[in-house]
């Protein structure tokens, strides 16, 4: 049975606001986070989820609920006593040291003997791919150098856990791809329990094991990107994982449901006639040429790998992505199309 390393029971945070009076930044919320698991909480800008890292590091002392690390109560704990290590959306490097000296500090202040810290300084360095920088000062490095240096430095000392707050916030495109790579290698590679704060839906998705959606305050939906993406609980989920289209569909038998005209096989488990919201991914719908009819594209937008559409459809718009340009040409804004949706992809609400 999987050992629980961190666990949040019914944790609540409250907030005094002049204009709004209490504010509940947390409410209720409970979370248990494997040995080694990467755990994402993900959300909005408001939702609670840098609160809920703040209080599992210790920063923020919750009003209600209790937290616990590797089976001891940690609730009112100070942060130093608590074996985290916390990499901040700033990195928080001391300009006037070096590299080594950064990585090294922690280590410092706990009291390690000098051979000791030279060798775990020296191989977290190696690990993060900084192994010839150690003289170096922040101000010669780049931005994903800069990273790594608070990375090693968050790791040096061995903590029971990690936690990340929008560490990547401050990189360009790429290089948060690149990094986003690298903290998911480095973080399996030692096999550290790691809670991970974002807004970016595409970084949750790519570097965790396990992701837990909030909204103001609450957690929604926790579960693996694939559950969330393709079986969301609520539309909120449906709308903040990824691009989506909510359609209102009338049951018309026990296996088919029709949506502007379109009949699609799919059996809801919801009494005839009935009206359902359907999830429906832009990948699940296709495209072809056809006569005038219904549907007609009214814009395309080429990215490389795939070409997204705007279908207008009767009275809706609809949302596809086509990566089968390839094969020819892209259509054009203006050109009538047949639609077809692939009921294995779509998701009941």
């Amino acid at each position: 049975m999987p050992t629980v390393s961190i666990r949040l029971d019914r944790v609540s945070k409250r907030f005094d606001h002049t204009v709004k009076g209490e504010v509940y930044a947390v409410r209720d919320v409970s979370l248990a986070v494997e040995q080694g698991e990467l755990l994402t909480l993900l959300g909005p800008s408001g939702c609670g989820k840098s609160t809920t890292l703040r209080m599992i590091a210790g920063f923020e002392e919750p009003d209600a609920g209790t937290i616990s690390i590797d089976g001891r109560d940690v609730t009112h704990v100070l942060p130093n006593k608590r074996g985290i290590g916390f990499m901040f959306q700033n990195y928080a490097l001391f300009p006037h040291l070096s590299v080594f000296e950064n990585v090294a500090y922690g280590l410092r202040v706990q009291g390690r003997d000098a051979a000791g810290i030279t060798r775990a300084v020296n191989e977290v360095l190696e690990l993060v791919g900084l192994a010839s920088y150690g003289r170096q000062q922040p101000h010669q490095l780049s931005g994903g150098e800069q990273q790594r240096v608070a990375l090693a430095r968050a790791v040096v000392f061995q903590p029971k856990v990690l936690l990340f707050d929008e560490p990547l916030s401050n990189l360009d495109a790429k290089l948060r791809v690149e990094m986003r790579e690298q903290i998911r290698a480095l973080q399996k590679r030692i096999g550290i329990t790691t809670v991970y704060v974002t807004h970016d839906q595409e970084e949750a998705m790519a570097i965790s094991d396990r992701i837990a959606v909030m909204e103001r305050g609450v957690v929604v939906q926790d579960g693996t990107a694939f559950d969330l993406y393709y079986r969301p609980r609520t539309e909120f989920v449906a709308r903040f994982i990824g691009r989506t289209n909510l359609l209102a569909a009338r049951v018309v038998s026990a296996a088919e449901v029709e949506v502007e005209g379109q009949h699609i096989a799919l059996a809801t488990g919801h009494p005839v006639g009935s009206t359902v919201q359907l999830v429906v991914r832009p990948e699940m719908i296709e495209l072809s040429p056809a006569p005038p009819g219904d549907a007609v594209i009214a814009q395309r937008t080429f990215l490389g790998e795939k070409t997204d559409y705007l279908v207008t459809l009767g009275g809706v718009a609809l949302q596809v992505s086509a990566t089968d340009h390839y094969r020819r040409p892209p259509m054009e804004p203006g050109q009538p199309v047949a639609v077809r949706f692939h009921p294995e992809g779509i998701h009941v609400l």
